[in-house]
Formats: C-alpha cells, structure tokens, sequence
C-alpha cells in the first residue's frame, strides 16, 4: 500500500474509508495544478505598483489562504499590505481585472496526476461535489470547458464560504458529518472541515512544507490517495483547529 507522504496516526477510534458516502474536494492543487497561477494572478492585477516586500506579502497570504474568495483577499491586500480603507469600487475592478486574466490564462494548467481517473472511479460509487474559493460563474465555466462538472453533483464557489458549504452538503444527503470526506490543499479546507465534524484528508506537493497536523492523512495527489484508498484511515480534523 502507497504511504502518505507523513503518516504520523495518532487516532482515536479512526473510521476508514468503507464509510465515506460523499467526497467535497477542493480545486485548484487538487484537481488542477493552478496555485501557482492564482497566486501570481494577485501580484498581476497591481501591474509594476508593487515593492517587494509588497510581492512577498501578497503571496505569503495567498499560501496560507488558497481556499479564500477573491473578493476578501484584495480587502485584506488593500487595508494590511497597502494600509487602505478598501472601496468596493476598486475591489469590484480588481476582482473583475483577476477574472479576467484567469480566464485567458486558466486552460495553460494542466490536471494533477490522477485527478480525473480518482473522480471518474468514485464518481459512479459516492456523491462528489467541487468547493472553491473561485468565483462561483468562473468556476462553472472552468469545469465545463474541461468536461469535469460532469463527475459532481453540485460545484460551489465563491462567495460562498466552505464551512457554509460543507454543511449544505452533509444536510443535502442526510449524511453524518463523519460519512462526508473534505480533500484539500490548504488550512481554509481543514477549518471549515473541522468546524463540520468531517474528516480530512490533505494534499501536499512534494516539494511543499505540510501545513496539517500530525493525525492528518497527507498525499502528494489524488494519484497516490487512489491508490492507498482501499486501506486508508481517516481522522477528523481537530475541532480545536475549526
């Protein structure tokens, strides 16, 4: 059986994956290899305006907020990297200017090994379902270009936040919290998991540091999850954490 890249269990009582009924999965480095791409997406739409330390800041937040809409992370830029009072009128241009871009941009990334064989697998045995922190009208267009909104049963964006999103999903089947697993890059997906009571399991690209706790199932992609599945324990996501 594949390993996950740490698999430091510490559990109690942990379910596998014969329970799991329903899987939200993140988008962007889960199913499509396009984090890079966001991220300098932020650092375009202020054209040369930027200082360095104003690059390393953008970025370093967008690492630690990936799963977070647009919209709220140009507030944040504008009031604590720019010392601005956000106006909707330059937010609304920003976002509209990202939206832009990524759409010109977007069909360069490639899917992340295994991404559409894992949904094509689980697809015909559980209920999927896509949570992003893309726009909402950008990611149904994204996912019809490239024939994937056929695997899901709904596909949420943003503004939606994901904890709202993850509880829909659980009361949409009548699942318990623990039958639904949330995939993901990023502590944004691990949060709002934890404050659902669904388990978690991360994806971290090799060449990443894991952000996760210790009794977090991690692997470099959907490849390697797929793979470990039939064996595959999964823990919660600490509440303490949500």
């Amino acid at each position: 059986m594949p390993s996950p890249i740490r698999q430091e269990f510490d559990l109690s009582g942990p379910a596998d994956a014969t329970r799991i009924k329903a899987i939200a999965f993140d988008f962007d480095g889960v199913i499509l290899d396009s984090v890079q791409l966001k991220a300098d997406l932020f650092i375009d739409c202020y054209g040369g305006r930027l200082d360095e330390s104003q690059k390393a800041a953008i970025l370093a937040y967008q690492a630690q907020h990936g799963g977070m809409g647009r919209v709220e992370k140009f507030r944040h830029f504008e009031r604590n990297v720019f010392g601005r009072i956000p106006d909707e009128a330059t937010i609304a241009g920003l976002t509209n200017q990202y939206s832009t871009l990524l759409m010109a941009r977007i069909a360069s990334c490639s899917e992340l090994p295994g991404a559409r064989a894992f949904l094509e697998r689980t697809s015909t045995q559980l209920s999927l379902h896509l949570v992003s922190g893309t726009a909402h009208h950008d990611l149904v267009a994204i996912t019809a270009q490239r024939r994937l909104d056929r695997y899901f049963d709904t596909i949420v964006g943003s503004p939606t936040a994901k904890a709202d999103a993850f509880a829909h999903i659980v009361r949409s089947g009548r699942w318990l919290p623990d039958q639904v697993l949330a995939i993901g890059d990023s502590m944004t997906e691990f949060h709002a998991a934890a404050h659902t009571g669904m388990p978690f399991v991360g994806i971290v690209a090799a060449n990443e540091p894991n952000p996760f706790p210790r009794t977090i199932a991690v692997f470099q992609d959907l490849d390697a999850l797929s793979r470990a599945w039939p064996h595959l324990e999964l823990a919660p996501a600490p509440a303490g954490n949500g």
